[in-house]
């Protein structure tokens, strides 16, 4: 066998791995954030397939072998493709043993917050002192559609109950621990290190060119908010008050042409009629609001398109949620929005690969 023939044979043992381990710990990411029932779905069970998945992104034999495969070949190639994906990716996973048990300390504080937050008790008090249960996406709908202010600062209290609840349930320690892991591996902190891993430059360069944007924009936005206190009074400048007069009105007369019964039949034709099939991918939609359900739309891609070498094509497989409430104003508009974002956002996927 040739040195190709070898690295394809590492490459398709390589990604057979990864992909097992991805779907187990995308089938407890979906289940635990879904609050489906069941007792495989599980906070345990949650690291257990995370730190299996990050265990085989870190290992140093892995990034090993890849290196020195891509090192003998120097035809480009798809093959080089993946090879340089791989050791990309084994690079920001790869610590010293001392900084991975302390990442694995904090996957498991990660679990115990996310269930955590999933079974917190969220919702605001209505204006006849009765309690109302809302995830954060109905209390947002809430500060944006409803006539009574009472109820909207109600609503924003709600919201901002999140916060207090999230340090009380070991926020502060997730961070402690993962500003700990940043600078043991030579980082600022942990924002620097995430941001270097994804962009390839650390905050201090992201920073400065966002400051930059807020210092050119800031002038905009002080004259919008003289204006719309002019046009409306200070205490419009509330942040239980804003959403509701910039749009609260907007969303009302929209709502007879946005009906959530029509939602998904939009979403269908609008991707058909540009000719997206999605190639036989299979798409999972959660799009109901309802209580201990994780509070925010998403797309995860438990198995990835991909074309194995001689073999047929792996269509992907999707997960993705909205949180609709069909009896509220502008919920047929959120949930059409959602699903051409999180649909769009799969359709990407499968022509990125």
């Amino acid at each position: 066998m040739t040195v190709t023939d070898d690295a394809q044979v590492f490459v398709d043992a390589f990604n057979r791995s990864y992909e097992e381990k991805h779907m187990a710990f995308e089938e407890q990411f979906w289940g635990t954030k879904m609050a489906l029932k069941g007792s495989e779905f599980s906070s345990e069970n949650l690291s257990r397939t995370k730190k299996e998945m990050e265990d085989l992104l870190s290992d140093p034999e892995v990034l090993a072998k890849a290196q020195a495969f891509r090192a003998k070949i120097e035809e480009e190639s798809d093959l080089t493709k993946v090879l340089d994906c791989i050791i990309k990716s084994c690079q920001c996973y790869t610590m010293p043993p001392e900084v991975k048990s302390i990442r694995e300390e904090t996957a498991k504080l990660e679990g115990d917050l996310e269930m955590a937050r999933n079974g917190m008790t969220l919702g605001y008090t209505d204006k006849d002192g009765t309690f109302v249960q809302a995830s954060s996406v109905g209390l947002r709908n809430k500060l944006s559609t409803d006539a009574d202010e009472n109820v909207r600062k109600a609503a924003y209290e709600g919201l901002c109950s999140i916060g207090g609840f999230v340090l009380d349930h070991g926020f502060v320690d997730i961070i402690k621990k993962r500003n700990q892991i940043a600078k043991k591996l030579g980082f600022v902190d942990y924002y620097d290190y995430k941001v270097t891993n994804a962009e390839g430059f650390g905050k201090t360069k992201l920073f400065g060119m966002l400051d930059g944007l807020e210092k050119g924009t800031r002038p905009i936005m002080v004259k919008a908010r003289e204006e719309f206190a002019k046009k409306y009074g200070n205490e419009a400048l509330k942040p239980w008050n804003m959403p509701y007069k910039m749009k609260g009105s907007i969303v009302q007369k929209m709502d007879p042409y946005f009906p959530f019964s029509l939602a998904v039949e939009r979403y269908v034709r609008s991707y058909a009629a540009m000719q997206i099939t999605y190639e036989g991918a299979t798409m999972n939609l959660d799009l109901l609001d309802r209580p201990k359900k994780y509070s925010n739309g998403f797309c995860h891609w438990p198995r990835v398109a991909w074309q194995p070498p001689n073999q047929p094509f792996v269509p992907s497989t999707t997960n993705f949620t909205s949180l609709a409430d069909p009896t509220a104003v502008g919920s047929g508009l959120t949930a059409l929005r959602t699903l051409m974002h999180e649909a769009g956002v799969s359709f990407r996927e499968l022509y990125s690969v």
